[in-house]
C-alpha cells in the first residue's frame, strides 16, 4: 500500500532473485510504500485514511500484478487525504484497532468495494 492509496498483491516468486536489490513497485512523485503485507484470498482488507474514512473489502478485489507495476487504487481520498493505515484480518475474528483514544470494529465495518470512500469513523 502507498500514500496515495495505490495497492496490488504480489506473488511471493517475483521477489526470488539473483540480485540484492529490487525494485518491489512504481512510485509516483512525492508517494510513498507506507505498508507490506502477507495476505491471501480468504482474509478482508481494510484502509484508514488519515481524516478517519476506513473501507473494508474482500483480499479477492485486489487484483495480483507484476513487482513493477504500480497497481490499483484502493481507496478513493479526499484532496488532503492519505492512506494511514492497512489492517488485514479473516472474517468473523472480532478485530479490533484504536483510532483517536476509541475502537474502531473492522469486522463490523459495512463490506464495501475497493476504490470507494468507505466511511467516517466517529471519534
Amino acid at each position: 500500500m502507498t500514500k496515495f492509496g495505490m495497492i496490488k498483491k504480489v506473488e511471493g516468486v517475483e521477489f526470488q532473485v539473483s540480485k540484492r536489490t529490487i525494485a518491489a513497485t512504481k512510485l509516483q512523485e512525492g508517494d510513498v510504500l507506507t505498508n507490506v503485507c502477507v495476505i491471501n484470498d480468504t482474509q478482508n482488507v481494510a484502509l484508514q485514511s488519515e481524516t478517519g474514512m476506513f473501507l473494508r473489502f474482500l483480499a479477492t478485489d485486489v487484483p495480483e500484478k507484476k513487482k513493477g507495476a504500480v497497481g490499483v487504487r484502493g481507496m478513493k481520498l479526499q484532496a488532503n487525504d492519505w492512506l494511514e493505515n492497512a489492517y488485514i484480518f479473516d472474517e468473523g475474528k472480532d478485530t479490533k484497532v484504536p483510532y483517536k483514544k476509541k475502537e474502531v470494529a473492522l469486522n463490523r465495518l459495512k463490506l464495501g468495494k475497493r476504490d470507494s470512500k468507505g466511511v467516517k469513523a466517529r471519534s
